[in-house]
């Protein structure tokens, strides 16, 4: 007899042995557990229906059987039990112990939207940025109302950058100073992975409190202090008038991915201004094996397809390159890469998007490239020059001539400073076409970008300190 049918026997002894008026209370551990919860959800108690599904979904549990549970989220869910849609969505989106669906995942979300439950609005607000953007900016200011930090810094980036929200620097200014300020229930931030995994808002008040200082330099002081007191005033259940003048909506003159007039002539890169530190996310302390790590950051990484117009890049007279994203719309690469490269594609499996540059500093081979919002995922973490070790395990991610996504291993061997900058030495393979790429830590951390080696010495590569791009 299987270890399953032991503990179903069990089951069914206890729970002709249980009380009559015994409660569930707790996710069940035991059989006598599972019979209180088992009762109690077959007599109607959604609460304990969820604790019971959440047990027989638990891979590492002794009932493992995720089409058990998904019977009980349910029953639960059509009793209007928030929890149990979120279980449903998330193994359908995910495809955790069912069938991956999203369609499917999607009809929980809508109906735990119509619930009100604020992951779900966040959720919802998030798949629309790209096929509503309208209902998009409603959905994320009811939660930034309520006080939702996550929606606030959202509207926050999404007035600074345009694109999918108008762009308005003073409304942007509005809200990082709404969400950056103390005292905020955290009940009214709450978020969900899918969301965290696309912006990585984890201490949003913090990402919020570095965002307002970028976006206030923009603003002539007059304009910033009606903004800081009109900020002040803010209350939950509060939208705010809009504040100041409205820019033109695409930001940075980035066009729609696969549209735009190429730019004539060679390129002038644009004046260099440090990343904001908005962007300088904590480094991890978890180390994972090359796989996971690949799987990680590895979407974080793109190949650069640069070409002088757009005849040359029909006949592969092409420049291949690599660039690392660092949020949903900013990558940083080297100006060897890009300078004199007018048309600039980025590639990743089968998506392409056209980039264009947003910063350049040539002395010290530093770019910056910014695409339409939305359509990047970042890095998960930045570690400082100075914390690294010589020694460490490191990996490299870029595309040496052009060929997408190659993983390199190597070690730390030096720590350089070469003319003011900070170079990471490695013996992890860099190669034409990996120049833009990422060098990584054992915890997925970005740690530099890989820039040049030796020829004619092996082991002799070196990667721009990641965090030289912040100064």
């Amino acid at each position: 007899m299987g270890l399953r049918w032991v503990w179903m026997v069990a089951v069914v002894v206890a729970l002709a042995a249980a009380p009559a008026d015994a409660a569930c209370t707790a996710r069940p551990t035991t059989a006598s557990d599972l019979a209180l919860c088992s009762g109690a959800a077959t007599a109607g108690d959604a609460v304990a229906a969820v604790m019971l599904a959440d047990a027989l979904a638990n891979p590492a549990g002794n009932v493992y059987d995720p089409a058990a549970a998904a019977i009980w989220w349910e029953r639960a869910a059509s009793a209007g039990n928030i929890t149990a849609l979120r279980r449903l969505f998330d193994a359908r989106w995910y495809g955790r112990g069912l069938e991956k669906d999203q369609v499917k995942a999607r009809t929980y979300l809508d109906r735990a939207v119509a619930l009100g439950a604020p992951w779900a609005r966040l959720v919802r607000a998030l798949l629309m940025e790209a096929e509503d953007a309208g209902a998009a900016a409603e959905l994320y200011a009811s939660l930034a109302a309520e006080g939702n930090c996550h929606a606030q810094l959202r509207l926050a980036h999404g007035h600074d950058r345009g694109g999918w929200l108008e762009k308005n620097r003073a409304q942007a200014l509005y809200w990082a100073l709404v969400a950056a300020s103390a005292g905020r229930d955290p009940v009214r931030t709450e978020s969900h992975p899918l969301f965290e995994s696309r912006f990585h808002y984890d201490d949003c008040v913090t990402e919020a409190f570095f965002f307002k200082d970028e976006v206030a330099k923009s603003l002539p002081a007059s304009l910033r202090a009606n903004v800081e007191t009109a900020a002040m005033a803010w209350r939950p259940g509060r939208l705010p008038d809009r504040q100041g003048p409205v820019e033109v909506p695409s930001a940075l003159g980035v066009p729609p991915a696969g549209h735009g007039a190429t730019v004539p002539g060679a390129v002038r890169l644009p004046e260099w201004h440090p990343l904001p530190l908005a962007l300088r996310r904590s480094p991890g302390k978890v180390k994972v094996g090359a796989e996971e790590l690949f799987a990680t950051v590895g979407r974080s990484v793109h190949v650069v397809v640069a070409a002088r117009n757009d005849e040359e890049l029909k006949a592969q007279r092409v420049r291949f390159g690599s660039a690392v994203a660092m949020d949903e719309r900013t990558l940083v690469t080297n100006c060897h890469v890009i300078d004199e490269m007018p048309v600039i594609w980025l590639r990743q499996g089968g998506q392409v998007i056209r980039a264009v540059p947003s910063g350049g500093d040539g002395a010290t081979d530093r770019c910056q490239l910014t695409v339409s919002p939305g359509r990047l995922s970042a890095v998960p973490g930045v570690r400082p020059w100075e914390d690294l070790r010589v020694g460490e395990t490191v990996y490299s991610i870029g595309a040496p001539k052009g060929l997408e996504a190659t993983l390199g291993q190597g070690l730390i061997s030096g720590l350089r400073t070469i003319k003011g900058v900070r170079y990471v030495q490695t013996s992890a393979p860099i190669s034409p076409g990996s120049s833009g790429g990422g060098l990584f830590d054992a915890a997925g951390n970005l740690i530099g970008i890989t820039t040049f080696h030796f020829r004619d010495a092996d082991g002799l590569n070196f990667a721009i300190a990641a965090d030289d791009y912040f100064r």
